[in-house]
């Protein structure tokens, strides 16, 4: 063969290889799109009672202008949210009661109802709740039109022209709670007190509180290596144990970019378990020598956590319900599940602003509820010590810490904020946050188009003044 024919025939392996690489590539993007799209707007119709056109104008197209090349059809009979694009790229989520919306596998067509057995959940261990609402009459007219005047600005969109520019804040909910007590709240018109709201990453903290509560209920010893069956051929992996998933130090590999063909978005949005996505991952670094955020880890941690809590679905089910929730009096909870019957502990958690806020309670009261202990005595010491792998010592165990190893305030995330401050996290701007010295909780949930709110630090602040 001639040098010319080999040059030819090499430059026609390297074009089919590039068409097959993009072309693949464009199938994945396009399936998590729709994907995406299908189990977002399931959950937000069937759970939260948004529009669909609500649902894809404020929380997915400001994500990314891929989601407007969506079309959807909501079954409102079977309970089904079907997309697609072009009539190509199919997926299909479907709602349950007590489970939210389950994002069905690419080539499945209904869910597997021997995993998804899910009976009536009782009533039992429901205490009246330890937050009690606070009635107006105890408070002077200056007092609510200063508290009136901070709700009304939480909800305010951005008038400098530069923070506008980032979009749309969408305030949904804030609810403040002082010295155990409801001091005041606010919501969108299209939210009620009673609306489950997704709180994305915030889940992670509760995933890690559903640990505590193994630990307290089982011993469970979040020191020990030998987590998972599947690692026992993986004599590095082995050695990962509890506390190096919980604080991100485990140096598996794990791409948490959110664009639409990110470890995360497939892991979400394409993938069947999204704990075996995980699950299966290299080590990319020395176990506990790198701090690295990663949705992965905490869906590994769901999966711990099912194996540890044994029995059937509606026995894993019933164990977050009956053991974090109800004591609280939560009955708006839910924690939707991948295909697999796998709690998607990074990122599919749903609870009324309320009930946010009283989770947030329970961490300021150390894990005790209404005089019973929850979580161990020092389990909430625990994930709000310091991870020594993290840049700036900002985050603890599945929570994020307003504070770092300097003290300086300009490495702080909310520099004008106490730095006994911790908090759950979401994408869009969901926020509990916990302050310890001032007794106080604040939620704020919304769909910002920027991924973050820059008002809460605001809000917080505002609330502290007037304390």
């Amino acid at each position: 063969m001639s040098t010319l024919k080999k040059t030819l025939v090499l430059l026609l392996i390297l074009v089919l290889g590039l068409l097959s690489f993009y072309s693949s590539s464009i199938k994945t993007t396009l399936y998590t799109a729709t994907g995406f799209s299908a189990k977002n707007l399931c959950s937000g119709y069937f759970l939260s009672g948004f529009s669909a056109e609500a649902i894809l104008n404020e929380a997915l197209i400001p994500v990314s202008p891929l989601f407007s090349y969506v079309n959807y059809y909501v079954d409102e009979k079977n309970k089904i949210v079907n997309t697609n694009v072009l009539g190509f790229f199919q997926r299909t989520a479907i709602y349950k009661p007590g489970l939210g919306c389950t994002l069905l596998a690419i080539s499945q067509k209904k869910l597997d109802r021997s995993v998804f057995t899910l009976a009536s959940l009782s009533n039992k261990n429901k205490p009246e709740s330890a937050v009690k609402s606070l009635t107006s009459k105890n408070n002077s007219d200056e007092y609510e039109n200063k508290v009136s005047a901070i709700l009304t600005k939480a909800f305010e969109e951005e008038t400098d022209s530069s923070k506008a520019s980032k979009g749309y804040r969408n305030t949904k909910a804030v609810v403040i709670i002082h010295k155990g007590k409801i001091i005041a709240e606010k919501y969108s018109n299209d939210v009620t007190k009673n609306t489950p709201l997704l709180g994305w990453s915030m889940a992670k903290s509760v995933t890690s509180l559903l640990v505590g509560v193994l630990v307290k209920d089982k011993g469970l010893d979040i020191y020990a290596g030998n987590l998972l069956s599947s690692w026992k051929s993986k004599k590095e992996h082995e050695k990962i144990t509890l506390d190096h998933l919980l604080r991100m130090s485990s140096g598996l590999e794990f791409n948490e970019f959110y664009g639409v063909g990110s470890d995360a978005a497939k892991m979400l949005s394409v993938e069947t378990s999204a704990s075996d996505f995980a699950i299966n991952k290299v080590l990319e670094y020395p176990i506990d020598s790198h701090w690295a955020y990663s949705s992965g880890t905490t869906n590994i941690i769901s999966a711990i956590i099912k194996e540890r809590v044994g029995g059937s679905f509606q026995y894993y089910y019933e164990f977050a319900q009956q053991r974090l929730f109800r004591p609280l009096g939560i009955e708006s909870a839910i924690l939707e599940t991948d295909a697999s019957g796998v709690f998607i502990g990074s990122s599919y958690m749903y609870l009324t602003a309320r009930d946010w806020a009283k989770l947030g309670q329970l961490c300021l009261q150390n894990g005790q509820w209404a005089g019973r202990q929850i979580l161990p005595n020092d389990w909430i010491k625990y994930v709000t010590t310091p991870t020594k792998t993290s840049p700036l010592n900002n985050y603890g165990a599945h929570f994020w810490l307003n504070n770092n190893s300097d003290d300086k305030a300009i490495d702080r995330h909310w520099p004008s904020l106490p730095t006994d401050l911790y908090y759950m996290s979401g994408f869009q701007g969901q926020t509990v946050a916990i302050i310890p010295s001032k007794e106080l909780i604040v939620v704020r949930l919304g769909f910002t188009a920027s991924g973050v709110d820059r008002g809460t630090e605001r809000l917080i602040h505002d609330v502290i003044e007037l304390l």
